[in-house]
């Protein structure tokens, strides 16, 4: 008998620990991760449910640092753009070397990485300015239907034909000294814009309507280039365009890229001498 009651006590004990210890359990199995993630999104937010509840968050915390790179380098474009055109539009201004119709300018070409040698001598027989191709006795189908000029702030204008008049020259060009003379280019002259009040020069147009001497024709990729052997001399007419605003008077025939010293620099007058 003794036995069937310590049994019984035995079994009862055992069930009152299994019921304590599920009713522990369970509870601590549901609350304790449930805590965990509160606990973790108080303090640090939970990234997952951030995004699906402010979609674009992270796009939109990025833009701003994308944008700034962005401006800051283009920024730095315009900064180095601003120095190189500092350093381009450095003003040049006339030289007291003007010439006259009949003088004579050099074109200097590079012999070595110090020493600059004549390379073309090119003088100036005459000049006219003419309202029409017809009053300047050039014909039109032999002429650029439009050319790349500048105008009086240095920007880049096409003109036509019908819409500026017409400087013509003509010029005896001789070969010095130059080894590729079979491949030279008128485009090496210039026909340039002096400043009355300031001297500064600018290029009006390197670019001819019309090109007696050219090797090729009009409207080909090669119609500025022309052939001059070392030793010889040749007779060309060449017609720049001259927009409105440019008086006739400040008007000058010079080299493009002139490898002289701006004071020693020549340039032709081509109108007002006296």
């Amino acid at each position: 008998m003794k036995k069937n009651v310590l049994a019984l006590t035995l079994v009862a004990v055992c069930m009152m620990f299994a019921s304590c210890g599920k009713e522990s359990d369970e509870p601590g199995s549901d609350m304790v991760p449930a805590a965990v993630g509160d606990s973790q999104q108080a303090e640090s937010g939970d990234p997952v449910s951030d995004e699906r509840e402010q979609p674009g968050v992270g796009d939109q915390a990025s833009q701003p640092q994308d944008l700034s790179a962005e401006k800051a380098d283009e920024q730095t474009q315009k900064e180095l753009a601003a120095g190189e055109s500092g350093e381009e539009q450095t003003d040049v201004l006339l030289s007291d070397k003007l010439l006259k119709a009949g003088d004579t300018m050099e074109v200097l070409y590079p012999a070595d990485e110090q020493t600059l040698e004549p390379g073309l001598e090119v003088t100036l027989q005459s000049a006219k300015l003419s309202a029409t191709p017809e009053e300047a006795q050039l014909d039109r189908a032999l002429m650029e239907e439009r050319t790349e000029n500048y105008d009086l702030s240095g920007n880049p204008v096409s003109c036509g034909i019908d819409e500026a008049e017409i400087l013509t020259c003509d010029l005896t060009v001789r070969n010095v000294n130059e080894e590729q003379g079979e491949d030279l280019h008128i485009g090496e002259l210039m026909i340039a814009y002096g400043d009355p009040t300031t001297g500064k020069v600018s290029v009006l147009s390197s670019m001819p309507v019309y090109f007696s001497a050219s090797s090729s024709s009009v409207g080909k990729s090669d119609y500025y280039h022309y052939a001059l052997p070392k030793g010889e001399s040749k007779e060309m007419t060449v017609a720049w365009l001259i927009p409105g605003e440019y008086e006739a008077e400040n008007l000058y025939l010079g080299v493009t890229y002139d490898n002289k010293e701006p004071g020693e620099r020549q340039y032709f007058r081509l109108f007002g001498q006296e």
